[in-house]
């Protein structure tokens, strides 16, 4: 064998095993790709799990009506600009009523933090709350829907007799905007998709729900 042969099949020898390498490295770094890709995949997959809830959260910061001890607990997830929300709470104010023993009423705030009017009648209501009077600036702010601004709210806070300074400091300086924001993210794990919307244990109400369909359930447990 020539020497010239000899040194083209080592060349050819050379190339088979620089190309070997190449393709085994190639498939290594595939591999390596996929299996962080699915490795990704499964901490999405897990983190959409962690945040998809079937049930309300209980939180002791929600305001609520009626007796604690109440077997009935209504969870409402609402906004102060929207009407059907309005018609929901005179209905739910019907049934407390009506079962002051068995029934208890939550309020969830669930507003598109983008919508200002929303936004800050939440805050300005959660401020009232720190001040024992939740419920009753709720009513205020949806008996005069058309009138919600930054006026009416120190308007009302002077009417239900609120510390002022109070008041002022807690909603200027939105004191209560992290507890409307909970309360949004919660509805979004519950994949709420409106206002109003009501839990009774597991069972869910999208809309307004007749006070009629609602008394039929409670009857029942």
């Amino acid at each position: 064998m020539t020497k010239e042969r000899k040194i083209l099949i080592l060349l050819l020898v050379l190339l088979i095993f620089f190309v070997a390498a190449l393709v085994i490295r190639l498939i290594t770094t595939n591999l390596a790709i996929k299996s962080e890709q699915e490795y990704l995949l499964r901490l999405n997959q897990q983190a959409a799990n962690e945040n998809t809830l079937s049930v309300p959260i209980s939180r002791v910061s929600d305001p609520l009506k009626g007796k604690k001890e109440a077997i009935v607990n209504i969870v409402e997830f609402a906004s102060f600009t929207c009407s059907y929300c309005a018609e929901m709470s005179e209905i739910l104010n019907e049934l407390s009523n009506k079962f002051p023993d068995k029934v208890k009423v939550t309020w969830k705030d669930f507003v598109d933090l983008s919508g200002q009017t929303a936004l800050r009648a939440a805050v300005a209501a959660r401020c009232a709350q720190a001040q024992g009077k939740f419920w009753e600036f709720h009513d205020a702010l949806f008996t005069n829907q058309a009138n919600l601004n930054d006026n009416f709210y120190l308007a009302t806070a002077q009417s239900l007799s609120l510390d002022q300074s109070k008041f002022q400091n807690c909603f200027e300086n939105q004191q209560t905007l992290g507890l409307v924001q909970d309360n949004f993210n919660e509805g979004l794990a519950l994949e709420i998709d409106g206002t109003p919307y009501l839990f009774i244990d597991d069972q869910r109400f999208s809309g307004l729900t007749s006070y009629e369909e609602l008394e039929t359930i409670i009857n029942r447990l």
